[in-house]
């Protein structure tokens, strides 16, 4: 944890000059937030490298910890990477106006600071580009391919999720899709049930797989391939629990410190796969392909000559513009646009006529 600023611009300073010592092509900064309970204070995560990327993770807990720390930050940033989600509480009061440099629309008697990481960066940061994610999902993502490559087949397994916030209630839903049975446990039962019975409408009708509400723990672990911990709580998945557990199971803790020391040891004497989940891999993946797509200015039409015009990515073309994998230099022609965003069924002689100029164009087998 760094329990000063001083030492955050130390361990900034650091990263720039290892940036500058490596060569790399980027220099990114992530800034995120959770709702752990444990931690207040600023925290930096480790140095992360993808390729030619370097990566300098800030943890914060509130907007005026992010107003401070953007003053450290310079032109060696390339872009800076934003957590969306909506996790710092709000606050009333005059003295939060000083978090903005931007004048807000007074909507109320006092003014109203939301807890919003993008307002205040955007407000602070004029010259870095800024991109907003989502790590929550990042990290739903993460377990299920975790638990995929595990598993192999995910399709009827059975699977509990002790801790059923915003990303349990996730991964949970993300399982149900993917055929498995999950049994959800939370605290607030209510809220767990609410939670159940919303997967269950909102799944695809042909899915047999569901979500089901436990009120304790171990009757969630019962019977079950896997059990997940994403709690907001120290050590509650107990041994107790992993014996109720089918064998070649996975245990996977996902909210950091959700198991306790005994379950721990006989996950161990039981050799069953014991993980925490770390989502450097997705997340460098995640970093890497939007600083490709986002920040790059991709070209989505081009006009080749006066009867020719080539479009990709999506881009809704007029009647007969040919779509290629891309626009600069196609290597593979994939149908004729029908000016209505989709492909045309048929072929008209001239269309034909168009896919082979273009082909003749780029050598295109």
């Amino acid at each position: 944890m760094v329990k000063n600023f001083e030492k955050l611009k130390k361990n900034f300073e650091n990263a720039k000059i290892i940036y500058k010592k490596n060569n790399f092509k980027s220099f990114c900064v992530t800034i995120t937030t959770n709702t752990s309970r444990d931690n207040k204070g600023i925290q930096v995560a480790p140095l992360r490298k993808i390729d030619d990327i370097l990566i300098f993770g800030i943890i914060i807990y509130s907007t005026k910890q992010l107003q401070k720390i953007t003053k450290i930050f310079d032109k060696n940033i390339d872009v800076i990477f934003v957590d969306s989600e909506k996790k710092i509480p709000f606050n009333i009061g005059n003295k939060f106006r000083d978090n903005f440099k931007e004048k807000k629309n007074i909507l109320s008697n006092e003014f109203v600071e939301f807890g919003n990481l993008t307002t205040v960066l955007k407000s602070t940061v004029k010259k870095i580009p800024i991109l907003e994610f989502k790590p929550n999902d990042i990290t739903v993502e993460h377990v299920w391919l975790m638990l995929r490559n595990h598993f192999k087949i995910l399709s009827k397994k059975k699977i509990a999720i002790i801790g059923a916030g915003n990303i349990g209630f996730k991964l949970a839903f993300k399982l149900v899709e993917s055929g498995v049975t999950v049994n959800l446990y939370r605290r607030n039962f209510e809220k767990c049930t609410y939670m159940t019975n919303i997967i269950n409408i909102i799944k695809p009708v042909s899915t047999l797989a569901e979500a089901i509400f436990s009120n304790s723990p171990a009757r969630a672990c019962y019977g079950v391939d896997a059990i997940i911990g994403c709690a907001n709580e120290k050590g509650v998945i107990k041994s107790e629990f992993l014996k109720l557990m089918k064998p070649g199971g996975i245990l996977i803790d996902v909210g950091k410190g959700n198991i306790n020391k005994k379950a721990i040891d006989y996950a161990k004497n039981k050799k069953i796969n014991l993980l925490r989940c770390d989502i450097t891999e997705t997340l460098n993946s995640f970093i890497k392909h939007n600083l490709e797509y986002c920040l790059k200015k991709k070209i989505l039409y081009k006009k080749i000559s006066s009867n020719i015009s080539v479009i990709c990515g999506g881009y809704i073309g007029k009647n007969g513009s040919i779509i290629v994998d891309n626009c600069n230099k196609p290597n593979q022609v994939l149908g004729v646009a029908d000016g209505a965003g989709n492909f045309k069924r048929s072929l008209t002689n001239l269309d034909k006529i168009k896919i082979t100029q273009l082909k003749k164009i780029y050598n295109i087998i």
